[in-house]
């Protein structure tokens, strides 16, 4: 929508205007008409003294406008346009007061304050730069004699909104023209001409700002994304003894979900699924760091038990990354071993990982643990265990599978998560994870984006 300005001023006085009076209508006499003689070469003299005074002025006008336009500070533009506009209407003092939050703030100021100048009430109970950027209407003031208190008098004012097409930024307020005299359309003209260009520099340099924000937020999500892809694994087929698919959907460029698959030797190996509380760069770092520490424990003691190294990351990362920062992290922890075919578990503050019991043809829930990781020091975990057989399955995901909501609002949840999980179990690992994705779509389709979450799913099935 685009902001229609009154271009003609309003004009005020404070004193009344001088009356002629007479006794009665008779007194009234008309005298006849009389020429007076007017030197044309003086009056030609005039004219051409004051076209050539215009000129100059557009030539002026011209140049401050490059001067301005070319100004990307929003500060340093308003401390060159108000010694501009002072000298252009041989104005005594003024100042500039952009809006910020719904209100008029004093900026720049030369020799005024803005207590004096919102001293001056005008219409509809509002001083006169409220009224005139409200209207978005130049009001011009003369003869007005107000005399503040240990201040400068003020003999006339002229008002003017800052403003481009779409977006009121402010008003200038010029007090006093020199030598007594009186604000005028002239003045207006030339002060709106520099407006214009101030609005233009302002809304040039807002735009540069949002720019420079877009750019700064895709370099940061650049780097999450970097950092997060050097975290999830690229090959998940190289563990002799069973099969693993993985699927991982960020909601956005970046997401909070990780994985790993760390090797301990041909028969051992640990799975951790994780959810960082927060998004981009902060929750790639936490991602990392996370990773990182769970990699230097296992890599010092591969013995560690998953409950230890739950225990252990969470002292760290809250000792030396999270620190006081409200964040933290969800973690299942699963420790392989296909020699002694045995799996040992850690369910911290995550989800439940569920497990397919091959034998007894059971979907069992695996939430053994403790809370999350990153916020309660000295934490004691606990761990759970299960035998190993030909055909089990570990199935674990985040909360993108369980709260992803339909149409209507409705979520996914975790029991129609088992249903599904049940009605899959016989398909290959990579299948069922992008099999399960496909359906969680589906179940999805014509929801609102906002809905959506960081999407992981992740199954081992035992050979």
């Amino acid at each position: 929508m685009s902001l229609r300005c009154n271009r003609n001023p309003t004009y005020g006085s404070q004193k009344k205007p001088f009356l002629l009076s007479s006794t009665s209508p008779e007194s009234v006499s008309i005298l006849p008409y009389m020429a007076v003689p007017v030197d044309v070469d003086d009056r030609i003299n005039e004219l051409e003294a004051r076209l050539a005074a215009t000129k100059a002025q557009l030539r002026d006008l011209s140049t401050m406008g490059a001067v301005i336009t070319s100004i990307h500070e929003i500060d340093s533009v308003l401390s060159v346009v108000m010694d501009m506009a002072i000298r252009l209407v041989d104005g005594e003092v003024g100042l500039i007061m952009l809006e910020e939050a719904g209100e008029l703030t004093h900026k720049i100021s030369w020799g005024v304050d803005e207590k004096l100048v919102r001293s001056v009430s005008f219409k509809d109970g509002l001083d006169l730069p409220s009224y005139c950027f409200k209207a978005c209407e130049t009001v011009i003031l003369n003869e007005l004699g107000i005399k503040a208190d240990n201040g400068p008098t003020i003999d006339s004012i002229i008002c003017l909104p800052i403003h481009s097409a779409e977006k009121r930024h402010g008003v200038m307020v010029i007090l006093n023209k020199a030598e007594g005299n009186r604000f005028g359309v002239d003045d207006r003209e030339a002060l709106e001409m520099l407006l214009s260009f101030v609005a233009v520099a302002m809304d040039n340099s807002l735009l540069m700002k949002d720019r420079l924000n877009q750019q700064k937020v895709e370099q940061e999500m650049a780097i999450a994304r970097q950092i997060q892809e050097t975290i999830l694994p690229q090959d998940v087929d190289s563990i002799p003894g069973v099969e693993i698919g993985a699927v991982y959907t960020p909601a956005r460029q970046v997401g909070g979900d990780f994985y790993n698959i760390l090797r301990l030797d041909d028969w051992r190996f640990v799975i951790v699924l994780g959810d960082v509380s927060n998004k981009g760069v902060p929750a790639a770092l936490v991602m990392a760091a996370a990773s990182g520490i769970i990699s230097s424990l296992l890599s010092d003691d591969p013995a560690i038990s998953v409950a230890e190294l739950a225990r252990r990351l969470n002292d760290l990362m809250i000792q030396d990354i999270i620190k006081d920062r409200e964040m933290f992290v969800s973690l299942f922890f699963a420790r392989f071993d296909l020699h002694e075919l045995r799996i040992t578990y850690c369910n911290a503050g995550h989800l439940p990982g569920l497990f397919w019991d091959s034998e007894n043809q059971k979907v069992m829930e695996l939430s053994t643990g403790g809370p999350i990781v990153g916020q309660f020091p000295k934490t004691v975990f606990q761990q759970g265990e299960r035998q190993l057989k030909s055909g089990d399955r570990l199935f674990i995901f985040t909360d993108g599978l369980t709260e992803a909501t339909d149409i209507a609002g409705t979520l996914f949840g975790r029991p129609r998560t088992e249903d599904v999980f049940r009605s899959l179990v016989d398909l290959p690992p990579k299948e069922f994870c992008f099999t399960i994705k496909e359906r969680v779509d589906r179940f999805a389709q014509g929801a609102s984006e906002e809905t959506r979450d960081d999407f992981t799913v992740f199954l081992v099935k035992v050979k």
